[in-house]
This record gives structure tokens, sequence and C-alpha cells, in this order.
């Protein structure tokens, strides 16, 4: 009875629907923080013109990576470049925002956005693979279409999140480090993730007495929160005035 009133098809692309705005959402979360750390230095109007701008892009982002994520995956050390790219970016965030009234606001609105893409970019080879394995079984005339519905359907949630860590940046600048670091630990799986970088990282660190498999990913994740930190330092002490 009910096949008769829902076709199958329907059914299925529904469903699928519904599964990528769970996966988007329940990734989403380092995204918000990019894109609050990225924004945080604006005009309260142009803070909002950047996360639309930023989750936006993000959707149109990963709408692309669907169809070559195989393609860039392929590409040798991938992840490994992605880590580094997240890296600069949590380092970036890091410094305090820029107040030489030469720096037009569309300038730094502008920086701001590039920021949010380059971090989404980054960190959407999961959230892209995870989406392709979902939409793969569709019919190919209706995958992007139900691709599209299921980010355009999660990405609220994602402006919302970024809203929320803006708010709590505004009333706890010192959490910025806190995000950077969380950037800098996404870039550490990242990292890990890479079957050359973490087949030689674990050859070499686990020949340290009682330091397991699992005990070398999170000292590398550890590792690399640490260092975006310590060159997000450096850059803020470059850019101090004198």
């Amino acid at each position: 009875m009910t096949s008769t009133l829902i076709p199958a098809s329907l059914m299925q692309e529904g469903w699928a629907a519904l599964q990528i705005v769970f996966v988007n959402v329940l990734l989403g979360g380092d995204n918000a923080i990019a894109i609050a750390l990225a924004c945080r230095s604006l005009p309260p109007k142009q803070q909002r013109i950047g996360i639309l701008l930023g989750t936006a892009l993000g959707i149109v982002l990963r709408l692309m990576l669907i169809g070559v994520i195989g393609k860039l995956l392929a590409i040798p050390f991938m992840h490994v470049i992605a880590a580094a790219v997240l890296m600069w970016i949590g380092a970036q965030l890091v410094r305090p925002g820029d107040d030489d009234p030469a720096v037009s606001s569309s300038s730094a609105l502008w920086k701001a956005v590039m920021a949010i893409v380059w971090a989404d970019l980054a960190m959407s080879l999961d959230n892209a693979l995870a989406t392709a394995a979902v939409a793969q079984p569709l019919p190919e005339a209706t995958r992007i279409v139900v691709v599209f519905v299921g980010l355009a359907v999660g990405a609220p949630v994602i402006a919302f999140g970024s809203r929320i860590i803006l708010t709590l940046l505004d009333r706890f600048p010192s959490l910025v480090y806190i995000g950077a670091a969380l950037l800098g630990w996404i870039a550490g799986e990242l990292l890990m993730a890479d079957p050359t970088a973490s087949a030689a990282l674990q050859a070499l660190l686990t020949r340290i007495p009682g330091l397991s498999a699992a005990a070398v990913n999170t000292l590398i994740c550890i590792a690399a929160a640490a260092l975006v930190l310590l060159l997000g330092r450096m850059a803020a002490r470059r850019t101090r005035p004198a």
C-alpha cells in the first residue's frame, strides 16, 4: 500500500538526503569552528555575511568534490597537503584582527571568506567521501539534486553553530586558542589518515618503549595542535606594531 502512494525511488532519494544531512551535521562541527574563527574580527553585520557566504561556498565546494573525490584522494600525500593547509589556516586565525584603517571592510570580509573556503577544502575530504558513498547508489539523473538538498538542509545547523561559537568568542576571547588547537588536532588526524605518512610515523615512534599505535595517533594530534598555536603566536608577534 505504501509503495503505491510513495514511489520506491522517491523513498530511496529521501532516505539518502536524510543520511547526507546527518553526515554533514555530524562532521560539520569543525567547519563551524573555522567559520567562527575567521569571522570573529569582522563587524557584526559582516559577520553575518561572512557566515552566509562561507556556508554557501562550503555547499558549492562539497558538490564539486563529490564528483572528483576518488581522483582527489588518489593524489599522493593528499591528506598531508590538506593537513598542512589546515595548520596554516589555524595559525593565521590565531592572529588578532587587522585594525589598520587602510584595510577596507570589504577586504577584511574577503580575507575571512577565503580563509573559510581554504579551511573547508582541507576538512571536506572525509565529508565528501562519506557523502559520495551515500549518493553512489542513486540514479545519476537525480544524484546531484539529492546531494544539494541534503547539504542545503544541513547548512543552517552549521551556520547556527558558527553564530553560537562567535558569541562565545566575543565573551571569552581566549577560546580562540582552543579553536585553533582543535583545527590543529584535526590536521593531525588528516596527517595520520595518509597511509604512507601514518606508516612512517608509526614505524618511527612505536620504537619508543610503551608507545602503542593508538598513542602515536594521539601524540601526533597533540603535536599538530601545539604547532598551530606556536606558529600563530609567532605570526602575531611579527604583525604586532613596534
